[in-house]
């Protein structure tokens, strides 16, 4: 596929990077990328993708918009109060970018249909608020052997970590263990959370997404990368694959309808 001259002209200022160049936009245009959930998270990480010229964005939610959502959650408008998430997210990304195909799942992601769904991703992002759905696609993808990313967000401070099951880089449940249901922590609905924080950690799941597909660049696999804006604190931790892991390590086995993951209802932050 060439680049039309109105490709070329959207996407210049990337395609003249070295790193980019027309291949590489190429690549971007054929990818596909899953975002589960369309909240704080999601909503940079959707925006900045579709920007970027992601071929397939798939967006999965089951939510709707409310008022408390909008300090944060930027890909929704006071209009779109009371609308599906799905809905909101479609009309803003298809206007940013008609290059960008929207395919919506208006659903959870659940044990069930997790691997249909993600099944045909090149890389998958994870926006939930909650550790049940962060371990389900972390055990989905790893048996689908699809790269993924995970952040999490909290008051001033976020995480993120990306793993590719490819190359046994260590995974969520190498930091966790076999958590599977329950809050091991607050939610954002209870502790508080400042609305560009997952704002930022959410452009960094883009970043490793595009770093991924584009084959450039360090990837945060091995690490968790811990952000402290009310500090200014940026810091890296280490993490050693477990070769006991259940997810990921020699023995393991697929998760996937085996372990209960209560929980998958909550909201994706």
């Amino acid at each position: 596929m060439d680049l039309t001259d109105e490709q070329i002209n959207r996407y210049s200022r990337q395609i003249i990077l070295k790193e980019v160049g027309g291949i590489g936009q190429k690549k971007l245009l054929d990818s596909k990328i899953s975002l589960v959930g369309l909240g704080a998270l999601g909503s940079s990480t959707a925006y900045y993708l579709a920007a970027a010229g992601i071929g397939t964005l798939q967006i999965i939610d089951f939510d709707t918009v409310e008022i408390s959502n909008l300090h944060r959650q930027i890909l929704h408008f006071t209009k779109d109060i009371n609308s599906k998430k799905t809905t909101s997210a479609a009309d803003k990304l298809s206007s940013l970018n008609p290059d960008c195909t929207i395919e919506i799942v208006n659903d959870h992601i659940t044990p069930k249909n997790s691997k249909v769904l993600l099944k045909d991703s090149d890389f998958v992002i994870e926006g939930s608020d909650n550790l049940p759905t962060k371990m389900l696609v972390n055990d989905t993808c790893i048996n689908l052997k699809i790269p993924f990313t995970i952040a999490g967000v909290l008051r001033f401070h976020g995480q993120i970590m990306t793993v590719v099951p490819e190359n046994m880089t260590s995974c969520y449940r190498c930091v966790f263990g076999d958590i599977t249901e329950g809050d091991s922590s607050m939610s954002c609905s209870q502790a508080g959370v400042i609305g560009f924080v997952p704002g930022v950690l959410g452009c960094l799941e883009a970043n490793e997404a595009l770093k991924y597909i584009l084959n450039i660049g360090e990837l945060l696999t091995n690490k968790i990368m811990y952000v402290d804006l009310l500090k200014n604190r940026f810091d890296f931790i280490e993490v050693h694959r477990n070769n006991k892991c259940i997810a990921c390590g020699d023995d393991a086995k697929d998760l996937v309808g085996e372990v209960n993951y209560g929980g998958l209802n909550s909201c994706y932050e």
